[in-house]
């Protein structure tokens, strides 16, 4: 009898003395699962053509204009671009892309930029990778031929900006971004 008393007390004892107090868990990332990249031309109806995430979908926001989205709807997210002629205003422009990346620069803690240049197809751009997990946008980049065309597009996320946790899409999209700029032309 003492045996069983003694075998439950240590039980008792064993079980609730194992127990730490409870604390909120933190907030789990979801999984993304990446669509398999694959890229088609696309030809616009302002000036350009490039290829196009097999993937994304193109969004005109206004019917007849040169302002469209890349759409990526597993991911939430949209390219935002537009054409706009240069008509003499290349440096009003340009300085107008830099004023819009300012307003990020207060969420920042980093921005690379990658020039890229094509002399034979007569396309340079540049391409700002914005870090930070408060970023609203950690991608843009414009594009011009320095005469007569000019090309923008901005990354936005369908959801509060929490950059750490996005990291995957980004990169993905950023990759997209890339061969768009690569095989990008005017028409």
């Amino acid at each position: 009898m003492i045996k069983k008393i003694f075998f439950f007390l240590t039980i008792i004892l064993f079980s609730s003395g194992c127990q730490e107090d409870p604390y909120p868990k933190p907030y789990g990332y979801p999984r993304l699962y990446l669509p398999n990249a694959g890229y088609e031309k696309w030809i616009s109806n302002c000036n350009v053509s490039f290829r196009k995430p097999i993937v994304s979908q193109i969004e005109n926001v206004q019917k007849d204009s040169c302002f469209f989205n890349l759409s990526y709807p597993s991911l939430n997210a949209k390219v935002h671009c537009s054409y706009i002629p240069v008509n003499n205003q290349l440096k009003e422009i340009i300085d107008q892309e830099y004023k819009l990346r300012e307003k990020h620069n207060q969420f920042s803690t980093n921005v690379k930029e990658r020039v890229y240049h094509n002399e034979i197809k007569n396309v340079h751009a540049l391409l700002f990778h914005i870090s930070g997990t408060q970023a609203a946008t950690p991608l843009q980049f414009f594009i011009t031929d320095s005469i007569n065309h000019f090309f923008r597009g901005t990354l936005y996320f369908n959801t509060s900006p929490n950059n750490d946790s996005l990291a995957t899409a980004i990169n993905f999209i950023r990759t997209d971004i890339d061969t768009l700029v690569e095989s990008f032309e005017w028409r």
